[in-house]
């Protein structure tokens, strides 16, 4: 395990690939909304970004993949951090404050009516919410993979990384989702309280009077 200080900074030619791919996401949200999902193009985002079609497919396989939460990249942003989390922590906790310190898709600090609109796209065209699922799914392999880093274990043969990945991935989910329906809860806070409900262990407690 290693300190947070360890954590390689980011370096200027990094930090302009990350803002090339912002750029890209907002045009992209941006022209969806206007144009319609259906109507929307490659060809019109990469103008809108001032960029050639061939720099978009560098940044992103398909249309559909600048629309959804970008979770590729906040696997790779994510993972150095919850290996360096405090080795008292369990494994789900330093995944929660990862979550909660860095806001790795920019839902709880960005723009929120624009963050807001994203996952409301989503939720209302099947083909983004099969290609944000997707996209859950890298994010989740790199907790995985974080996880067994920090308990020196093999993540194929053990089977706690995967399920605490699974967990954590689902809990973003659900509160991502919840917030979607009803944004007059701060999504901040039906973070925590999915990881509450999760690492209180309500979820297996009985609930009968007896």
């Amino acid at each position: 395990m290693v300190s947070e200080s360890a954590v390689p900074p980011v370096g200027l030619r990094e930090r302009k690939k990350r803002q090339t791919r912002q750029t890209i996401r907002g045009v992209a949200l941006d022209l969806a909304i206007e144009l319609g999902l259906e109507n929307l193009t490659v060809e019109a985002i990469a103008g809108a970004a001032n960029i050639s079609p061939r720099t978009f497919f560098n940044y992103f396989a398909h249309k559909e993949d600048a629309l959804v939460t970008d979770a590729a990249a906040a696997a790779v942003t994510l993972r150095p951090h919850i290996v360096a989390r405090p080795a008292h922590e369990s494994p789900l906790h330093a995944v929660r404050a990862v979550i909660t310190d860095y806001d790795p898709f920019s839902l709880v600090h960005a723009d929120r009516n624009r963050a807001l609109a994203r996952q409301k796209l989503v939720q209302e065209h099947p083909r983004l919410l099969a290609r944000q699922l997707g996209a859950y799914a890298v994010l989740e392999a790199e907790f995985a993979h974080a996880v067994a880093e920090r308990l020196d274990v093999d993540p194929e043969a053990d089977l706690r990384p995967a399920l605490v990945a699974s967990v954590a991935a689902a809990a973003m989910r659900v509160a991502v989702r919840r917030w979607t329906a009803d944004d007059s809860v701060q999504l901040t806070e039906l973070l925590i309280a999915c990881f509450d409900e999760l690492e209180g262990g309500l979820l297996v407690a009985g609930t009968g009077t007896g």
